[in-house]
């Protein structure tokens, strides 16, 4: 049995920050991985499609104000391609949106993401949609991309808490890649999965297959919903307010399918929408077409339809998607499908969703992450952030936050 300082159970971002600051302040410390890699949600496939794809997260997020900027910077990262953000996409076969309805649905976009910016009251992000407004349906597909909930289930003050200035833009050679590589030589176990804590003694226990660890605080950097499905048991249980504050943030459904084609589109740049149909039945489908101008198409698909779609087979995905293509750029698309790449977060047992959103009226729950539990257990991830929730550099922050707090628990 070996004993730390610290035991970091869980290697995405915040755990590998959680490990580079314990490391640089000389703290005797374990990362335990239930993965055989690092990164968590944060994870670039270089093999499958040929080219970089991050199957998670994807944006530098308020790049202006977000510490990885820097580090991407540093490390020789590229990102910022030129992006058309184009809310709306009909094209093809289709024929252009009118520019008088095209500007119809980004006035109401734009009026119902400002308006929930700006609120002080906690209730659904529903109740800032017009009822009966034509748009709803392409509302509530984004509101899924964002918060990776229905727009009944967000709480408008955790949005409204949340910074997002400075920027969005994406990484050339991947998100997950920078976070790997920004924690080259950070000593990590991986294919460790924690069973058990036990801290109801002077040292914490924690179990795993490869045997027992003891500490003397841990930082409990793991997903919110894996510990909502009782993914680790604890002895004793943790505090009821602490579970219950995990059940009110809990994380959504948020899935990407990737499509490589044999060339980037014709006519395009970097353009991230959404195909609309005619007929009203049909959800939106979003299309994020040739990022750094490769040939690869990317949809993304969150909250209830991105739930919906994580069941589908790969064939009822991918005919869904060449629907779309098909109405997006014409029935040339039928032929141009090389290899596809799909994700299923919300069936992973080490993420079980996509991040987290406080359900209406419970904003106040995540406060509690902040909270240490009985003088040796520390939270960290996405979850712990309220400024930068469900954002790679929330859980980066809130891993180095919890690197200070235990080793302010620690005698010096």
């Amino acid at each position: 049995m070996s004993h730390y300082d610290v035991a970091i159970i869980g290697a995405g971002a915040a755990g590998l920050a959680a490990g580079l600051s314990l490391q640089s302040a000389g703290r005797s410390f374990i990362v335990l991985e239930a993965r055989d890699r690092i990164g968590g949600r944060a994870f670039t496939d270089t093999t499958t499609l040929g080219l970089p794809f991050d199957c998670g997260a994807h944006w530098l997020h308020a790049a202006s104000q977000n510490p990885l900027t820097t580090i991407a910077d540093s490390l020789g990262f590229a990102y910022n391609d030129k992006i058309s953000w184009a809310d709306v996409v009909r094209l093809g076969n289709g024929g252009p949106l009118p520019e008088a309805v095209q500007a119809e649905a980004v006035d109401y976009i734009v009026d119902v993401l400002t308006r929930l910016s700006q609120v002080t009251e906690d209730v659904p992000f529903s109740s800032y949609l017009e009822p009966g407004n034509r748009w709803n349906p392409l509302m509530d597909h984004i509101i899924g991309q964002i918060t990776s909930h229905a727009p009944e289930n967000c709480s408008t003050l955790d949005a409204a808490r949340y910074i997002d200035e400075g920027g969005d833009f994406p990484v050339k050679d991947g998100y997950g890649a920078l976070v790997a590589l920004n924690a080259a030589g950070l000593p990590v176990t991986l294919a460790t999965p924690v069973s058990r804590i036990d801290w109801s003694g002077r040292h914490v226990r924690v179990e795993t297959e490869r045997g027992t660890v003891t500490a003397s605080a841990i930082i409990l950097a793991v997903p919110v919903n894996v510990l909502i499905a009782d993914g680790i048991r604890f002895d004793p249980a943790l505090p009821a307010e602490l579970v219950q504050a995990f059940h009110d943030c809990p994380m959504g459904v948020s899935e990407k399918l990737a499509i490589l084609l044999d060339r980037p589109i014709d006519g395009f740049g970097h353009v991230y929408g959404d195909v609309i149909f005619e007929d009203p039945a049909k959800r939106p489908f979003n299309l994020h077409i040739n990022p750094f101008g490769r040939p690869l198409l990317i949809s993304h698909m969150g909250g209830c339809y991105g739930a919906e779609m994580e069941k589908l087979s790969d064939d009822a995905m991918m005919a869904l998607a060449m629907e779309a293509m098909v109405e997006a750029f014409g029935s040339g698309m039928k032929t141009r499908v090389v290899k596809t790449l799909r994700t299923h977060w919300a069936s992973d047992p080490y993420a079980l969703g996509g991040y987290s959103h406080a359900k209406p009226g419970k904003a106040a729950s995540r406060l509690k992450f902040a909270e240490p539990v009985g003088d040796r257990i520390v939270l960290a991830g996405e979850h712990c952030s309220i400024p930068f929730y469900s954002t790679v550099h929330g859980a980066h922050l809130s891993g180095i936050a919890a690197a200070e707090k235990t080793s302010g628990m620690l005698p010096s």
